[in-house]
């Protein structure tokens, strides 16, 4: 058998999707299925009577459901992806074989039988899976090689919510997935105020309509093995005239002369008359209704299967969990000594916003330029555990703003950020004192520096003032610029240890301090902080550049480093920026060292927004940076990192956009405001 050099991470991607037999030696292939398509539970295998797959630095690893480590791979060789083993001298080999082919078998899904038909509601779904009717839960639970259970009107007609909660129970102990069609509340006081009702509610055995709503399923769920709770809708209806729809003084069904005769009202908001609740397992197969169904409401329960039974609800923030040890003073020159801020400026040229839209976009700049000042805040909390990207629990309550941007990101929040967390991993503790050190964001250089690096400093320095024991500081996965900064910050600061999570691990820790507002969302637009001010003063101590020589150069900060809202003409305007003397700076390969130097020295810094900017951080009080914004794309981040050094900050907007996030630049209009400046 060949040896593969391939790392065992770019294995996985080989054979993610795939289905294999597990087995304990070599030469035995036969044993219970292992899919690859997520990390996760496997039914029996050789190594425990219940355990779970990953891939954890670099190995695959095999552990119990408290996360403890049974079995690691310490090297992996294979012939081809249908004959892979993982080999372990101290505990003997696991093999995977190729078993199945994809698309050999499908998935098989459970029916229910009901009065109400949703085969032709979900034909788009259930064309891909195996379909199987059954008449009852019991005759359901006796499939035990199906992971998906779908019904009707099954909770709907129960007596009572304890019953229900006990369905609920016993199905998810069983099926991975379990979807739920109810009739819909989702709309019902809207379409009440209108003189009207579901005819579901005529039918007297509809007893829990008003109780299956999606904050029963989340509460009801959280202690099953959900993960995650998606509500769907079917049926949507967009006038009044929809045939489940009746007059509220009804106690009977449609009557077609009536529904004739009714005014045809045009609904104002969106009218279900279905809800489907889809309950899923952490080891759920891909399940996906959304081509047949509107997706209205998600809700994830836990972000990790075996981290304990959070809700992600009750957010709380961190003052009012923990002990408040820090807060920004009153009088902020304490904080700022005699540093200046000064005010932003926008050069204005004659006719350039003589138009409607730029001059409202104008308008919207200025108002994001005025200052806006963010009182800071450290908190001590206990009991905490932090996840890899960057959401913290303090014992089981969330704590707000530690899903910092994700809102602004992403239109669904599960997805990018728990869906590694729901894998198994080794239970990992931190005791003594731990410190924040990143966020969400943390890998962008802007985040990176005005975020997670000052609430790190300014936490271990609060932490200081009363105790010299150990700390640890907790980051995301570093790259080398991240890696400079934390030597350059803590390397001779003594008893700290830096700890690295991937994104889909998690932490537990005694005591955890944490700076909410520079770490998590502040606002929607950056603030100016008081605090970047010592943070500043602290790194130039570090670097050695608190004395250097007046700033003398002219620096043009390029962008053709990053695919991110690249300059479509940035090629010509550099052209023009060395005819008036300025250095071209590209920021990526360089030392970090001399990026900050560059900065240090620079009088003039000309540059199209983004992160590289930040930089500015390090200019002296009294140069100038010109910053070029795309009009469709406003932030004043760099901005405040440039006041809070004292430099005097100009801008220029432009209005003509490319594909695909691009822009273009006046390049004429820059020579003028550069010219004029020199």
């Amino acid at each position: 058998m060949k040896k593969n050099s391939a790392s065992v991470g770019n294995l996985y991607g080989k054979l993610k999707g795939k289905s294999f037999s597990l087995a304990d030696d070599v030469k035995d292939a036969s044993s219970k299925l292992l899919t690859f398509g997520v990390a996760g539970k496997i039914d029996k295998a050789c190594v425990a009577e219940e355990s779970f797959w990953n891939i954890l630095d670099n190995k695959i690893v095999i552990m119990n459901e408290d996360g403890v480590i049974m079995w690691e791979s310490e090297d992996t060789t294979y012939s081809d992806l249908n004959r892979i083993v993982f080999f372990n001298k101290n505990k003997g080999y696991i093999k995977m074989a190729s078993l199945l082919d994809p698309d050999s078998k499908r998935e098989k899904i459970l029916l229910l039988k009901t009065a109400y038909t949703i085969r032709e509601n979900l034909h788009k779904l259930l064309e891909n899976y195996d379909v199987v009717e059954v008449n009852s839960i019991d005759e359901a639970l006796e499939h035990k090689d199906s992971r998906i259970f779908l019904s009707a009107l099954t909770l709907t007609h129960l007596e009572n919510t304890q019953e229900a909660a006990e369905i609920l129970k016993k199905l998810c102990s069983v099926f991975s997935i379990v979807m739920l069609v109810e009739p819909s509340v989702y709309s019902r006081d809207y379409i009440k105020t209108l003189g009207y009702k579901s005819f579901h509610e005529n039918y007297a055995e509809n007893r829990l309509m008003s109780d299956l709503t999606m904050r029963f399923f989340t509460e009801v769920c959280v202690d099953f093995g959900t993960y995650r709770v998606d509500h769907y809708a079917m049926g949507q209806t967009y006038d009044i005239r929809a045939s489940w729809i009746v007059p509220e003084n009804w106690s009977h069904n449609i009557d077609m002369g009536e529904l004739i005769a009714r005014p045809n009202h045009a609904l104002d908001v969106p009218v279900f008359e279905m809800s489907a609740f889809v309950l899923r397992g952490f080891n759920a197969p891909v399940f996906s209704p959304d081509a047949d169904l509107e997706l209205i409401e998600s809700k994830t329960l836990q972000p990790h299967a075996k981290a304990g039974k959070y809700l992600f609800s009750g957010f709380l923030t961190s003052a009012d969990i923990g002990t408040e040890l820090y807060r920004t003073p009153e009088d902020r020159s304490e904080v700022l000594g005699s540093r200046e801020i000064r005010p932003a400026e926008t050069i204005d040229e004659p006719g350039v916003y003589d138009d409607p839209q730029r001059q409202n976009i104008l308008q919207n700049w200025h108002r994001l330029c005025a200052p806006e000042w963010l009182n800071v805040t450290v908190s001590e909390m206990p009991d905490c555990l932090i996840g890899g990207s960057g959401f913290i629990f303090s014992g089981k309550t969330p704590v707000a703003g530690s899903e910092y941007l994700i809102p602004y990101l992403y239109t669904s929040l599960h997805q990018p950020v728990w869906e590694g967390m729901r894998k198994p991993h080794p239970a990992r503790h931190i005791s003594g004192v731990s410190i924040v050190g990143f966020n969400h964001l943390y890998d962008n250089y802007y985040h990176f520096l005005a975020e997670a690096m000052n609430a790190a400093c300014l936490c271990l320095d609060v932490f200081r003032r009363s105790s010299d024991e150990k700390v640890s500081i907790i980051t995301g996965k570093m790259n080398k610029f991240m890696r400079e900064y934390i030597y350059t910050l803590f390397h001779e600061v003594p008893d700290v240890e830096i700890i690295e999570l991937d994104r889909n691990e998690y932490v537990t820790c005694d005591k955890l301090l944490y700076c909410s507002q520079i770490v998590g969302r502040s606002t929607a637009q950056p603030s100016l902080v008081a605090e970047r001010v010592p943070f500043q003063r602290t790194l130039l101590e570090k670097f050695d550049l608190t004395d250097v020589e007046l700033p003398h150069r002219l620096i043009y900060i390029s962008r053709q480093d990053t695919k991110a809202r690249p300059i479509l003409n940035e090629e010509a305007l550099i052209e023009q920026m060395k005819n008036l003397g300025f250095e071209i700076f590209v920021a990526t390969g360089k030392p970090l060292m001399e990026q900050v130097e560059i900065f240090r020295e620079a009088r003039l810094v000309v540059a199209g927004h983004g992160a590289g900017v930040s930089n500015m951080l390090f200019a002296q009080e009294g140069a100038v940076l010109l910053e070029l914004i795309q009009g469709s794309y406003l932030n004043v981040g760099p901005m405040r990192l440039a006041q809070l050094a004292g430099v005097d900050y100009k801008s220029m907007l432009f209005f003509e956009d490319g594909d695909n996030n691009s822009w273009y630049v006046d390049v004429d209009r820059v020579v003028r405001a550069v010219s004029a400046m020199i």
